[in-house]
């Protein structure tokens, strides 16, 4: 390597400093110019590795300007690919008859449970609330099965305040700490801060006409198809030549209900994407 190039090749190497919203930790990065992707209005984009404090590997997305400056950052877990065997063993082991018959559970417990499911796949942090700790943690556990991750952050009980976690049990006395959560009461049978689905309804309702290996294998389908959907919506809002005509793209293929359900799921995804629909930035 010349001489030249080696000094124009440390020139591109760069520090960052970015807080963690996970564990409040500031990290820092040395990242080539040469790595970044163009983002919307001259911004630019990079996806690295950050280990939080508890020893999770997450994804950390970056923004920055044209100076370099941090303008947005977000953190997802980091889901290592598994082999075929184990990848099948976990998902026969979420979806067992077991955990899939507390669909019922939950229908029956939450009057108004398309709000929670609307919540749980637009990635909005749902806090399950009751003096029935066992409950609580059926919920939970039911609840997962609709996360669009497949490792969703979550606590089953917790007598503490808990902030980094997407579903969360805890006592009622805790509530006040969550006044912008999706709180659902079970003493009460009522859900806070929730927005009507109306597919999501539709999607729980067809759920209880069927028997529950049937019904695990209708669920998983109908969640893969609104993430495989709402990727797609991304993905052809980033392309320049797209932007926003990528809503009428997918209203060709989607009735109006699924439509606003992958809306939500995509902004709590990738709240960029959302943006350059909304105001056609490209």
């Amino acid at each position: 390597m010349s001489k030249n190039k080696k000094i124009k090749d440390l020139q591109s190497i760069i520090n960052v400093r970015v807080l963690c919203n996970q564990c409040n930790e500031v990290d820092t990065f040395q990242i080539s110019t040469r790595d970044l992707l163009p983002h919307i209005g001259g911004l630019y984009q990079v996806s690295t590795i950050h280990k939080c404090k508890d020893d999770r590997d997450m994804i950390m997305n970056i923004v920055l300007d044209r100076n370099y400056a941090v303008r947005q950052s977000t953190v997802s877990p980091l889901v290592m690919d598994l082999d075929d065997e184990d990848d099948t063993r976990d998902e026969e082991e979420k979806w067992s008859s077991d955990k899939v018959s507390d669909v019922k559970f939950l229908i029956n417990q939450v009057k108004e449970a398309d709000k929670v499911i609307h919540a749980v796949l637009s990635s909005k942090q749902v806090v399950v609330v009751s003096s029935n700790s066992k409950f609580v943690k059926r919920i939970i556990q039911t609840l997962k099965l609709f996360s669009p991750v497949k490792y969703p952050l979550s606590v089953d009980w917790t007598d503490k305040p808990v902030k980094d976690k997407k579903l969360i049990g805890t006592k009622p006395a805790l509530v006040s700490e969550y006044k912008e959560s999706v709180i659902v009461d079970l003493d009460s049978n009522k859900v806070t801060n929730g927005k009507t689905s109306i597919y999501s309804r539709s999607f729980l309702n067809s759920l209880l006409k069927i028997e529950p290996k049937a019904m695990a294998y209708a669920a998983k389908l109908k969640i893969d198809m609104l993430i495989e959907f709402s990727k797609m919506l991304i993905e052809l809002s980033k392309e320049p030549a797209i932007g926003a005509s990528a809503a009428d793209l997918l209203k060709m293929d989607v009735s109006v209900d699924v439509y606003e359900l992958i809306i939500d799921i995509v902004s709590g995804f990738d709240p960029t994407a959302l943006e350059i629909i909304k105001s056609g930035w490209l």
